[in-house]
């Protein structure tokens, strides 16, 4: 069996491909959850991966969805996730599009204009592996 935090990933990846109207906050999910399997350098092929059961993929996306939906006065801050940006979860964003190109070998127009950015951005960082 896979590991179940890759299978909620995957199902979000899918969700945010077909999905016109919550498309950015599927992408920010699957690229929350993949980080938080994969360590902070998610992006990187060489990132070790943690295995996690289903009460485990369960327990951090119930923290994952909490924060991706908090508000400044709730008590995880949003901004927490990826400073700086005037959207919190652009990054977010872009690592869940960077990562349904590589899994469901998607054009990276069609991901980009799915996620609301730049094409460039969902190739920049496969080009420079």
């Amino acid at each position: 069996m896979t590991d179940a935090l890759e299978d909620v990933v995957d199902a979000a990846l899918r969700r945010a491909l077909v999905d016109g109207t919550d498309a950015r906050r599927y992408f920010a999910l699957a690229g929350a959850l993949h980080r938080a399997g994969a360590g902070a350098e998610a992006d990187s092929p060489s990132a070790e991966s943690v295995s996690v059961d289903r009460a485990g993929a369960a327990l951090v996306s119930t923290v994952a969805i909490r924060a991706l939906s908090a508000s400044p006065r709730d008590g995880i801050d949003a901004g927490a996730w990826v400073p700086g940006d005037t959207d919190p979860h652009e990054e977010l964003v872009v690592s869940g599009a960077r990562l349904a190109r590589r899994r469901f070998d998607v054009d990276a127009a069609t991901v980009a204009a799915a996620a609301g950015v730049d094409p460039v951005r969902v190739v920049d960082a496969e080009a420079s592996r």
